[in-house]
């Protein structure tokens, strides 16, 4: 099995095709990989920071809480009017004078508190509380009702930290209105202290109530600049307080990651939640108040711009290999363009070409590459030497086979004149002089025509002109008895055929179909079909039978034509002398029938084509 080619065209595509494309690819992998790097870097520190502002934003809302439950428990005029207030309301029965003291001390106490929140109501509310359960508040409201105290959420968790403070989760208020994002919803957070007199004894609690809106305000901020954003802030009891809006569903609880991964403050992870969905996840802790800030960014929305980058790195990608590969293309066709038209000039290289001296198959190599243009050189120096040696063996072969036509045509001459000088006998047996004068004068011009070797081709016409001759001196021997018939069509006039090949078949019908019987009939024809001259010869004898027929052509077939002309010999060679003329004229072109079908009728064609494709022949013929 041989082994397989490639263009040259192929391999230079090929290689610059797929070097290319391994330089974009490691230059995409360089790039994806340094861009998915920074990418993740800087969506860590985007929530990192973002971390660290909603701790110091919510850090200072609590404590400016704080600062408020602070100066109101240290603030003397507060503590003094809530101390002669409370003890007024922890009487069984007031008077008109206790009322009256009573509400100076509230206006008292609610000049003081507002001198500490100030106009701009640093704080939403502010309640101070009675053990007994009076209650003055301060801030949207200023008023002193009665509440039970056991029933305040925050009651016990202050009680039990003596003094520290307590902040409560978000609570709706509907008496109170919210501020921003926190309008429709109303949740308000508390934070909490007990109050102790000189003695060290519970005398109170204070409420400080803050707009969870003002406290998480640049929190809602953040999450709308940042849509994929997630902030979530629990209490140090694991308790949600933002998102504080009480129909928010948490997805997960994201407190619990905070032990189960094992992390530091600001120190993000990328980690698995329960739905499987995974999420850069930081936190940090606010102060002095044990509330867990956590942000989280899905792994989706971090790696968006990723994706976005990917998108456009792969149409640049696209276009450059496109790009790439059609200048690939054109380098290469470049480069093997010579290569390809000293293929096609190899493939144009016939014998006539070769022949011609006005036609070139290669002009010029159109190459600067060295090596192709002597290659291409080389070529047209060849191409030269074969002309040159091609028309010498050439012009050897047309004279070998003009030597080969002259030796078969004169060996029809002797055998033609034998039986010609035979009918003369006969007919001076018979006294015919009248009829052997026509016969010698036919006889004559029959052999002026075959003895002028000058020509070895002739037309159609000129051929049965002569074998006419011939018929003229036979119908001499065959009386009235013997009819001729001729058609020949216009365009095959003209036609060069070999000379001689129509009387030695002519011949033949005298010879051996007219043994029966006249009336003897002889019809030639010559025409012209796809391509090739024919000539037919039709005898009524009917002497040749099927199985003779056969074995003859079967004979001819399988000739050996260098044999047979080296042994031709004067005598019953007529048919075989036209058969081998025929075949060193025309080769496999040749036509060589003879038809039986029709019942007492013997036809013979002969034929070759008009411009037959066989150089010897063409160059004899261009010559005559």
């Amino acid at each position: 099995m041989g082994k397989k080619h490639y263009s040259q065209k192929i391999y230079l595509f090929a290689f610059y095709g797929v070097f290319t494309l391994l330089l974009l690819l490691l230059f995409f992998s360089f790039f994806y990989l340094f861009y998915s790097k920074k990418i993740n870097t800087d969506a860590q520190k985007q929530i990192e920071n973002l971390c660290t502002s909603v701790n110091n934003s919510v850090l200072a809302e609590l404590d400016n809480m704080s600062t408020i439950s602070m100066n109101i428990t240290y603030s003397n005029v507060i503590r003094s009017n809530f101390v002669e207030l409370s003890s007024t309301y922890s009487q069984n029965t007031l008077t008109k004078m206790d009322l009256s003291a009573s509400r100076q001390q509230a206006v008292a106490i609610f000049d003081a508190i507002t001198s500490i929140i100030g106009p701009f109501q640093s704080a939403s509310e502010v309640n101070l509380y009675t053990l007994s359960g009076e209650c003055v508040e301060s801030g949207f409201f200023q008023r002193v009702t009665h509440i039970t105290l056991e029933e305040q959420n925050w009651y016990e968790e202050t009680k039990e930290l003596r003094g520290s403070k307590f902040i409560s989760q978000p609570v709706y208020k509907s008496y109170l209105p919210g501020e921003g994002a926190n309008q429709n919803s109303q949740m308000f957070i508390s934070l909490t202290r007990q109050i102790y007199n000189s003695a060290s004894e519970p005398d109170g609690f204070i409420e400080v109530i803050q707009d969870c809106g003002r406290i998480f305000s640049l929190v809602s901020t953040l999450e709308k600049n940042n849509p994929s954003t997630s902030v979530f802030i629990y209490n140090n009891r694991g308790e949600l307080v933002y998102p504080y809006h009480s129909d928010f569903q948490p997805k997960d609880n994201y407190f619990t990651y905070i032990n189960d991964s094992n992390l530091n403050t600001l120190n993000t992870k990328m980690i698995t939640l329960k739905n499987d969905e995974k999420v850069l996840y930081t936190y940090d802790v606010i102060p002095n108040y044990d509330w867990f800030i956590i942000v989280t960014e899905p792994q989706a929305s971090v790696n968006a711009s990723l994706h976005t980058f990917r998108n456009i790195f792969f149409a640049i990608a696209i276009a450059t290999i496109i790009l790439t590969s059609a200048l690939c293309f054109i380098i290469s066709e470049k480069l093997t363009y010579p290569l390809s038209k000293l293929t096609n000039a190899t493939k144009k290289l016939t014998i006539n070409r070769v022949l011609d001296e006005n036609k070139s198959i290669l002009t010029s190599a159109d190459s600067n590459i060295a090596e192709i243009a002597q290659l291409c050189d080389s070529f047209r120096t060849m191409y030269e030497k074969l002309r040159i040696s091609t028309q010498e063996v050439l012009l050897s072969h047309s004279e070998e086979t003009r030597a080969k036509l002259q030796a078969t045509q004169s060996l029809v001459n002797p055998h033609f004149l034998y039986n010609s000088l035979t009918h003369i006998s006969i007919m001076a047996e018979e006294n015919m002089n009248d009829e052997i004068v026509l016969l010698c004068d036919s006889l004559c011009d029959y052999f002026r025509y075959i003895s002028n070797s000058s020509h070895t081709l002739v037309s159609i016409s000129q051929e049965i002109l002569h074998t006419e001759k011939y018929i003229d001196c036979m119908k001499l021997r065959f009386g009235n008895g013997f009819f001729y018939s001729c058609e020949i069509e216009e365009e095959a006039k003209q036609i060069m055929i070999p000379r001689l090949i129509l009387q030695p078949v002519v011949e033949n019908a005298f010879k051996y179909a007219f043994q029966k019987p006249a009336p003897w009939k002889l019809s030639v024809k010559a025409f012209v079909r796809k391509g090739c001259w024919m000539i037919s010869i039709t005898d009524n004898g009917g002497l040749l039978s099927e199985e003779k027929k056969k074995e003859l052509l079967d004979l001819y077939s399988n000739l050996n034509k260098e044999e047979e002309l080296n042994s031709l010999q004067i005598g019953g060679m007529g048919l075989k002398n036209i058969y081998l003329r025929m075949q060193l004229l025309y080769g496999k072109q040749a036509v060589f029938e003879i038809e039986t079908s029709i019942s007492l009728q013997t036809t013979f064609i002969l034929g070759g084509p008009i411009h037959p494709d066989k150089e010897g022949y063409h160059e004899y013929y261009t010559t005559i």
